[in-house]
């Protein structure tokens, strides 16, 4: 099925000076969309296969990269900052713009949106701001709630008011903490949290745009995000009819080995959602979209988008 391909750049409705790349994949004929929201140290351009995918199967996809993050950059050394001023708004605002933008290619189908990691927690406060505009979430690769993230927000704060642009200590500390459990591995090493597979990790590894630390600013800002997406009552704003899939790798340390997911999940039901999947794969980590059991996580996740239409 032939499938185009077209990439470009859009001024943020927050700043206009702030350009955002991105690239629409789109098929001859479209029945749905999707919108991918990416992760932290990572960029757009490692969904393309994914996208490739589900544009394969007549679904329009919109990847694009993050303020700080890939070609949204001006320059190499502007990765891993956001903006000083209300940093977590703008990555929402941004994400909501390019569900508009999509939304405008294609306004006559079910619109889904998929959100990774970072990603995951900028959708569920999109979806807490705009969760009429989409037919249902993919939510991979999140979390529930961190003990002490308010402690740790304002400390952040702070930082980012005295020294927004430095590389923190933390991200020595955020490597640390997903890592400590697979020390065991033979092939051990500082992206182990993110894959079993290590042809993945090695790309990533690789991959110039990937793995930058991360300034006080961004980590101030994912955590600002992260509190607002995984509060009790985080769900409040969105109708109790809203489709969600929860998926996640049994292993994924973000995801505290699938506890937080299915503490989401769990309260979601409890609070009256009549329409929540979760489908957990055994041994996998944080990539989930990346392991070698990609093919089959992202069938489950095709089959789901048709119930869905």
């Amino acid at each position: 099925m032939p499938i185009s391909q077209t990439s470009a750049y859009l001024s943020s409705k927050m700043n206009i000076e702030s350009q955002l790349f991105h690239t629409l994949f789109s098929p001859h004929t479209v029945k749905a969309t999707l919108l991918i929201v990416h992760g932290m140290q990572e960029h757009s351009g490692r969904y393309a296969e994914i996208a490739e995918y589900f544009a394969g199967h007549q679904i329009a996809v919109l990847t694009y990269d993050h303020l700080g993050h890939g070609k949204s950059v001006k320059d190499k050394k502007d990765i891993g900052f956001f903006q000083l001023q209300q940093p977590d708004e703008r990555l929402i605002a941004d994400a909501e713009m390019m569900a508009d933008h999509l939304a405008e290619q294609f306004p006559d189908v079910p619109h889904f949106v998929l959100g990774h990691s970072m990603g995951s927690f900028i959708t569920r406060c999109l979806l807490q701001k705009s969760g009429k505009k989409f037919n249902g979430a993919i939510i991979t690769g999140t979390g529930g709630p961190l003990p002490g993230i308010s402690l740790l927000k304002g400390y952040l704060a702070v930082a980012n008011r005295i020294a927004p642009k430095h590389r923190t200590f933390l991200n020595t500390v955020f490597t640390h903490v997903n890592n400590k459990h697979f020390k065991q591995d033979q092939d051990f090493g500082d992206t182990s949290w993110l894959s079993i597979n290590p042809e993945n990790r090695r790309a990533f590894e690789q991959d110039e745009l990937c793995g930058i630390p991360f300034t006080h600013n961004a980590f101030y800002t994912l955590f600002a995000i992260y509190k607002k997406a995984t509060a009790r009552n985080w769900a409040s704003s969105i109708s109790k009819s809203f489709p969600f899939l929860f998926v996640s790798g049994k292993n994924d340390p973000i995801g505290d080995f699938s506890k937080g997911v299915m503490h989401t999940v769990k309260h979601l039901k409890a609070d009256g959602f009549r329409d929540v999947e979760t489908k957990i794969y055994p041994e996998m980590r944080h990539e989930i979209l990346n392991e070698a059991i990609r093919e089959e996580v992202l069938e489950g996740i095709h089959e789901w988008i048709l119930k869905h239409f």
